[in-house]
């Protein structure tokens, strides 16, 4: 696929606003060795907003999507007061590890300004290692080396911020929040549909660029690096113009569609002219109108457009079209191309004389900035999301809207399976030791150490499970039992369908406020739903019936099946009886899709303490099975749940009675992340404190995605649905695969599914004997799949995953 680049357009990128941080308002000592801690933020101009006001992917990038979001190296540059350099250091991510926490060495001082630039390339890295005061940099100009249209890049893009004001302490300080990066360059997305009647055709011949700028400041400033053009000082030299007619990136059906970044170019709005000749007058055209036809007659000058080529077919006869479509905030009045903003422009054809031009721009300029898991695209097993909405001088609100838009209140709503709270069930809370400390946590005292967290279901879960028998939550506040929308205070052990009144203190500081979205199961084939989170915030001062709002589009598939039909009698596996001999009872395992232990799930966690390539088995040092050596081999959620505790019962052949005496459970192994593959110790760490006591991610320490065995990871993709910190009997559902589960996988799918992430091995939750276990690999001999299984050293291996469900 072809790539495109104005200028050195990846070579520039966009900068955050100044944010203050500051650390102490008494005067500090200057001068003296100081290191400071802080964490590093990635802007997004993945998405786009669609016309419907749907956040949607771009269809086409001028760079990979790996390289638009890869941070390379950061240059951190610290001047004092007085604006004179006092620090000037290149971090890498090759010489340093993760770039997402850095520890930067410099002096203490009262007002430092702390600059960043990501992915600066060699010209440029060259002339920022010489700077020596604030004052050039601000004047630091950025121009385009060349123009790479048609092909590939993959240099990263460049970032920036700037931090002013900050008091750094002698010896170690910190600042506590996150430095947002933002690119320097703009994105536009432009895509050309061909809509004529049938008999017309439309052949798109190409695109060009017009005044586009040809350089920029690197960080923003209060004007343009161009000046403007009514002045003398305008030159040629200082925009680009192309007729080259470069093709399209994509081209497929009717349409055509193409990515390219772009300098910022403010121009303003529409500027006065004396109307065209009646014949191409449009009707009541006017200076003020909203109609895009007039937005090429009102422009200003140096307006940048992108020009698009085609040729016009009806029957025999033929005309050009030359389609100018200036850029812009809107399709009609506005022309600012704003550094950080993705554009996005579709141009629909009727007829020669009816193009019809949607635009919307997805600007990260405004009051509060959210960030996210990797993905917001969920599995079949009950699943969740991260996500942090950053602020100051305000509150905010986050709620659930269906994937028609409405609202918990409306009687249609049908997002019932989407829940949020200030709560994460899938990071352990260490174990407190007495009331009231641990009476929203799980009763037993593990040796573990760490306990899963107690919470009141959604009064929707409440009633179902009421309906089964089923209790076992906390008492419910007095006057709290509808908890469809609640303010964080009373929804801190709560599940609701919006949260309000979340605390942005002061205007001087930006804070965060992390939010968990959980999704019930999708025990549907080949499903698909999605629905909608949106962020409001009310800044202090503003309309509070205007607030500013973010929507975020999630959604969630439903498990991979390999049989024909899900309800065949032949499906799935006998499972054997505790001595052995057949049962007859027949489990049917289903897919989960995607390997969470590869996705960064945690915002403002280091990546390289979350996302691996591959599981730890576990139990190095002695044997699990025991008493159940007979059904290791098919029965895998038995034996899952074996692996995870060593206090469990076989009643009529299903783990039962687990979870609850103080050494449930059996000893964690941590991936190699914690530098050993040997069990985890229980944790003697720090804890942030009430309510939730979570430990530091970084310490050794277990945790149910990342760091614990293989077999732990699958039986953790079920939810404690009644919320009483236990899972139950009941509530297991998802596991780990046997050996026979997998080779009954590996002949039945196709090995393109089989082949999970690139992998070809895949675990089996089965023990062979002591220090081995049990994996099965897939190939092709002579164009029929084949499947084996194997064994290797549980203590050195590590394999891919793939969870399952057993269907009743």
């Amino acid at each position: 696929m072809k790539k495109i680049i104005i200028l050195y357009f990846l070579g520039a990128l966009l900068l955050s606003g100044c944010m203050r941080d500051e650390f102490d308002t008494t005067r500090v000592e200057e001068g003296i060795a100081a290191r400071v801690s802080l964490r590093v933020l990635l802007p997004d101009m993945d998405g786009a907003v669609s016309a419907g006001n749907t956040r949607t992917s771009a269809n086409t990038r001028a760079v990979d999507a790996d390289v638009e979001n890869r941070l390379d190296s950061l240059r951190v540059l610290v001047f004092n007061s007085s604006g004179k350099i006092v620090t000037n250091r290149k971090y890498t991510a090759q010489s340093d590890g993760s770039l997402s926490s850095l520890q930067i060495d410099t002096w203490s001082g009262n007002n430092l300004t702390f600059c960043f630039v990501a992915n600066s390339r060699d010209d440029l890295d060259n002339r920022l290692a010489v700077v020596t005061s604030y004052n050039d940099l601000r004047e630091f100009m950025v121009t385009a080396s060349s123009l790479n249209f048609g092909l590939s890049d993959t240099g990263a893009l460049i970032m920036t911020a700037i931090v002013e004001n900050v008091n750094v302490q002698p010896g170690t300080d910190t600042i506590s929040d996150p430095i947002q990066l933002q690119f320097l360059a703009a994105k536009l997305t432009l895509t050309v549909t061909d809509a004529t009647p049938d008999g017309h055709t439309v052949t798109i011949l190409g695109w060009d660029v017009q005044d586009v700028p040809a350089r920029s400041y690197l960080f923003p400033d209060s004007q343009d690096a161009n000046p403007a053009p009514e002045g003398g000082a305008d030159k040629e030299e200082y925009w680009l113009t192309t007729a080259s007619d470069y093709p399209f990136e994509v081209e497929q059906n009717k349409s055509a569609s193409q990515t390219l970044y772009l300098f910022e170019n403010r121009r303003g709005g529409r500027v006065a002219r004396s109307l065209p000749g009646t014949d191409e007058r449009y009707p009541d055209m006017a200076l003020n109108d909203t109609d895009h036809r007039g937005k090429a007659w009102f422009k200003p000058r140096r307006a940048t457009a992108v020009v698009i080529n085609a040729i016009h077919r009806a029957g025999t006869q033929s005309e050009l079209i030359k389609a100018y479509i200036y850029l812009g905030h809107d399709n009609h009045s506005d022309y600012n191309v704003l550094r950080g903003s993705h554009y996005t422009f579709n141009i629909t054809v009727y007829g020669i004389n009816d193009i019809k031009i949607d635009t919307n721009v997805d600007s990260k300029a405004g009051d509060f900035f959210v960030d996210y898991s990797e993905n917001l695209r969920m599995d079949a097993h009950p699943d969740f999301r991260v996500m942090r909405m950053h602020a100051a001088g305000g509150t905010g609100t986050m709620e659930i809207l269906d994937s028609q838009g409405r609202t918990y209140d409306d009687p249609s709503f049908d997002a019932t399976w989407l829940k949020i709270s200030p709560l994460n069930l899938m990071y352990h809370q260490v174990k407190q030791p007495a009331s009231p400390a641990n009476d929203w946590q799980q009763a037993s005292n593990p040796e573990s150490k760490f306990v899963r967290p107690k919470y009141i279901p959604h009064k929707s879960v409440r009633a179902k499970l009421t309906q089964e028998g089923i209790s076992g939550w906390n008492a419910i506040p007095a006057g709290k039992e509808d908890d469809d929308v609640m303010s964080l205070d009373d929804a801190t052990y709560r599940m609701c369908y919006k949260i309000t009144d979340l605390p942005f203190g002061n205007t001087s500081t930006v804070t965060n406020q992390t939010l968990y979205v959980y999704a019930d199961e999708y025990v549907v084939r080949d499903g698909f739903r999605s629905a909608t989170v949106r962020f409001s915030f009310y800044k202090d001062g503003g309309d509070p019936n205007q607030p500013e709002i973010r929507n975020f589009t999630i959604s969630q598939d439903g498990y991979l099946s390999f049989y024909t039909d899900d309800d065949n009698q032949y499906a799935g596996l006998y499972i054997l009886n505790q001595d052995g001999t057949p049962s007859d009872v027949k489990q049917r395992m289903v897919l989960e899709r995607y390997p969470e232990y590869r996705m960064t799930m945690n915002p403002g966690i280091d990546p390289s303490v979350q996302n691996i390539n591959s599981m730890q088995w576990g139990f190095a040092e002695f044997k699990v099975y025991v008493a159940n050596s007979h059904d290791k081999f098919r029965n895998g959620r038995f034996v899952t749940t074996e692996s995870v505790y060593q206090d469990l019962k076989r009643v009529d052949n299903e783990p039962d009675n687990f979870g609850v005496a103080p050494n449930s459970y059996r000893r964690m192994f941590g991936n190699g992340l914690d530098g050993s593959l040997a069990a985890i110790p229980a944790y003697t760490g720090r804890t942030s404190g009430a309510p939730y006591y979570l430990p530091d991610p970084t310490a050794r320490i277990y945790h149910p995605i990342y760091k614990t065995s293989a077999a732990r990871y699958c039986h953790e993709k079920n939810r404690d649905l009644n919320g009483n910190g236990i899972l139950e009997p009941s509530e297991i559902h998802w596991y780990m695969p046997s050996q026979n589960e997998l080779l009954l996988m590996a002949i039945s799918l196709p090995q393109s599914e089989y082949q999970f992430a690139g992998y070809s091995a895949l675990m089996s939750s089965t023990e062979l004997e002591e220090r081995h276990m049990s994996h099965v690999t897939v190939g092709m001999k002579d164009s029929y799949p084949f499947a084996y299984s194997n064994r290797q050293l549980k203590s050195s291996q590590t394999f891919a995953i793939r969870c399952c469900r057993v269907l009743r």
